[in-house]
Order: structure tokens, then C-alpha cells, then sequence
């Protein structure tokens, strides 16, 4: 019985050059044992990765990709190589803990099975927690031969300096507005314009977005913001209505509102979401420049202590982004 094609993994189309160059690194024996993959979130770094990794254990590549038809692309498309290693925070969990990279560790000290790579792909990376990441710098260090560690990360700053010291770094930018606009409207048809504006260019969260109950609710959202701005609502009633999301989630939508106020102020560029550029512009009016960078500022803070683990009242968290944006702070108030 033929052996049908699996749906290998390919790299979206603004990474095919780093993906092409990654190939040429390994055609001439000088890829590196551990790479680090950063760049925002939403932009194909983790479909890079995979794509790599099946390629690497694939037995006959075409093209720079994964066949999709031999028993190397058949395992590791059903995630059962046994030279595949995928490591996450496990259900439930926003970190990955020390007795994960001890399994991973394991894996990467045995032979491989079919005497060729053996490839670990930790997403998120900065997921693992302190201790976790120690326990990964002996194997960073000497990881064996023919072993690849792919770390991918969305914020590589919260890596320990010596994990990151460990590993050959490829940043990967948001991809050129254009291709992003052209892949993304392949996918959504009309939507793609005001999808691609609300996940700041990056074509994946996108993408997601679509299904996104903020989203959705988006632009009463931002005018619950501008009216506190305008003091014509309260803190203390807003906050209960954006309260209703999630607010890591949130926090990044929030800072892109009050970025993309500022640009539109200084660059005269409006938002290419219709239903929010004049919802942007009163946020112009109602908030002096350094206000809005304090709140964007604050707003950033709040998202990395939750990224960290930290988990405020939201109502609470809310009211601090929002009283900001009003003034009282006292850096903003200074200003």
C-alpha cells in the first residue's frame, strides 16, 4: 500500500531566506548546536523551527523542505519521532519546570535512533523558570553530536545571559507590511487589513485575532478608554468592561492603541482600521504625548510582571493602566 504525503511543516514566506540560509549552514557543517529564534509574536518563528527540525530528520529533503512521504516525515508529523523532542509548559502551566529539561536532557545524552540529528524545540523559552534554565546551560555546553536545540522565544530578555550566550542568535523582524497584507488577505479575504492593524504586522496573532472575542468587541473597548481619557467615564466604571478579556492579552492590545495614537499624532499615519482611527484621534486630543508614552510605558510593565507569572486582581490591574492615562501618576503628573 502506498505510504501517503504528511502535512509537513513549512515556513511562512518572509522566512524562506532564513530558512534557506539555516539549510546552507547545515550543507556545510557549521550549523550550531543551539539556536536561539526571537522576534514578536505571531510571526511564524515556532513554524521556522518545526519546519528545520523535520527537515533535518527527513531522508530524502526536496527543495529545502521536508519530503513529507518517508517514515522520518511520517514520525514527525505525527509526533512520534523518536528524535524529536518538544518541549512547552505542560496543560495548565505558564512555565516549563525543571523536571521537563531533565527528560529533555536525557533525550539529548542517548543516541539518536535513526543516525541522524536529534532535535529538541523548546517554545517558549522564556517559559522555562530559572531553575529549569540552569539545568539546560550543562547541555547547552555539550550537547553531542549531530544535536540541535532549538530555543524560540518571544522575549528572549527574560533568558538568562547564559543560556542566550549559549546559542547562535537569529532575530526575526515583523515581515514587510506588503507580504504580510498580501499572505494574510489569502487567508481572510477582506478583514485582513484591520486584522493585520490590530495585531501590530504580525500576520499569525493576525490571523488568530479572527477568532479573538475582543476582537470583536474592539471598538467599544477602545472607546470605553477614550471616554476615560475625555473624562466623560469613570475609572472605576471602565474597568469592569475591559476586565471582561484577559488582560495579558490585553495589555498588548492596549499598548498598541496608545503606540499607534502617538504615531498617528507625530507621523499624521491613521490607523488602516477604519472603525478606529477617529476613536484614535480623540485619544490624541484628550492625552498629551507624554502622558500616552507614560501609560504605554506602564501598560508594558504590567505585562511582563504578568508574563512572569504574577496574577493581580484584573479590575485593580485595569484601574492603574486607566489612572494613568487620566494623570495621576506622579511621572505623568510631572510632565
Amino acid at each position: 500500500m502506498a505510504v501517503t504525503g504528511a502535512k509537513v511543516q513549512v515556513p511562512c514566506p518572509w522566512h524562506s531566506d532564513a530558512m534557506a540560509q539555516l539549510l546552507d549552514q547545515h550543507a556545510r557543517g557549521r550549523l550550531p548546536h543551539a539556536l536561539l529564534l526571537s522576534g514578536p509574536k505571531g510571526i511564524g518563528k515556532l513554524r521556522l523551527a518545526e519546519s528545520l527540525a523535520q527537515t533535518l530528520l527527513c531522508e530524502k529533503p526536496s527543495a529545502g523542505l521536508p519530503c513529507g512521504h518517508c517514515q522520518g516525515c511520517q514520525l514527525s508529523t505525527a509526533g512520534t519521532h523518536p528524535d524529536l523532542y518538544r518541549l512547552s509548559p505542560e496543560e495548565k502551566s505558564k512555565t516549563i519546570k525543571i523536571d521537563q529539561v531533565r527528560k529533555l536532557v536525557a533525550f539529548a545524552t542517548r543516541t539518536a535512533q535513526y543516525s541522524g540529528y536529534r532535535v529538541a524545540i523548546i517554545s517558549p523559552a522564556e517559559a522555562l523558570n530559572r531553575n529549569a534554565q540552569n539545568a539546560l546551560l550543562k547541555t547547552l555546553e555539550e550537547p553531542g553530536t549531530q544535536t540541535l536545540l532549538l530555543l524560540v522565544s518571544d522575549q528572549p530578555t527574560l533568558l538568562l545571559p547564559t543560556i542566550r550566550s549559549r546559542c547562535q542568535q537569529r532575530i526575526l523582524p515583523l515581515p514587510v507590511k506588503e507580504h504580510a497584507l498580501q499572505w494574510l488577505q489569502s487567508q481572510v479575504g477582506e478583514s485582513a487589513a484591520s486584522l493585520l492593524d490590530a495585531a501590530q504586522g504580525a500576520p499569525l496573532r493576525a490571523l488568530a485575532l479572527e477568532q479573538a472575542e475582543w476582537f470583536a468587541d474592539r471598538t467599544r473597548l477602545l472607546d470605553t478608554l477614550v471616554r476615560v481619557a475625555e473624562g466623560r467615564q469613570s475609572v472605576a466604571q471602565a474597568s469592569p468592561v475591559l476586565a471582561k478579556h484577559d488582560p495579558t492579552e490585553m495589555a498588548s492590545v492596549i499598548y498598541g492603541w496608545l503606540s499607534r495614537s502617538l504615531n498617528q499624532r507625530f507621523s499624521g499615519q491613521q490607523s488602516s482600521d477604519a472603525l478606529l482611527a477617529p476613536l484614535l484621534e480623540r485619544l490624541n486630543k484628550a492625552v498629551p504625548p507624554a502622558r500616552l508614552l507614560r501609560a504605554a510605558q506602564r501598560v508594558l510593565e504590567g505585562r511582563r510582571a504578568l508574563l512572569s507569572g504574577a496574577n493581580p486582581n484584573k479590575e485593580l490591574l485595569y484601574e492603574q493602566w486607566l489612572l494613568v492615562l487620566v494623570g495621576v501618576d506622579a511621572a505623568a503628573a510631572a510632565h
